[in-house]
């Protein structure tokens, strides 16, 4: 734990007593605005602290829960395409100064024994 963390830890030990929060307070936002720090730190320290109710320290978990999900989503491999190949050409060789594609068209990789025959 930084040392950061450590100070700002026992620093709200001391303030958050004489806050005199109630369910209904904001107390991310105040712990933000006091301690300048962002939301995910402030979550994260207010539940080192044990001053969330349980529902919050629950609602907390499951954010961090789906934003985990989703960073592991967003990391998954995406399907491989071959800009070398479309429909047509198993392999694209360049194009003409027109811009028409050539290469070895699909039929041919099949006959070279370069692709198994579909069936």
């Amino acid at each position: 734990m930084s040392k950061a963390r450590q100070n700002r830890l026992r620093k709200a030990k001391e303030w958050f007593p004489e806050q005199g929060f109630t369910e209904d307070s904001h107390i991310v936002k105040a712990y933000r605005k006091k301690f300048n720090v962002d939301k995910d730190c402030a979550m994260r320290e207010l539940c080192m602290l044990h001053v969330l109710s349980p529902e919050k320290q629950k609602s907390y978990e499951d954010q961090l829960a789906a934003k985990k999900h989703k960073n592991q989503e967003r990391r998954k491999p995406k399907e491989y395409i071959n800009p070398d190949q479309d429909e047509y050409f198993y392999f694209i060789a360049g194009y003409t100064s027109g811009g028409a594609p050539y290469g070895i068209t699909w039929e041919q990789a099949r006959e070279e024994g370069l692709v198994k025959e579909e069936d």
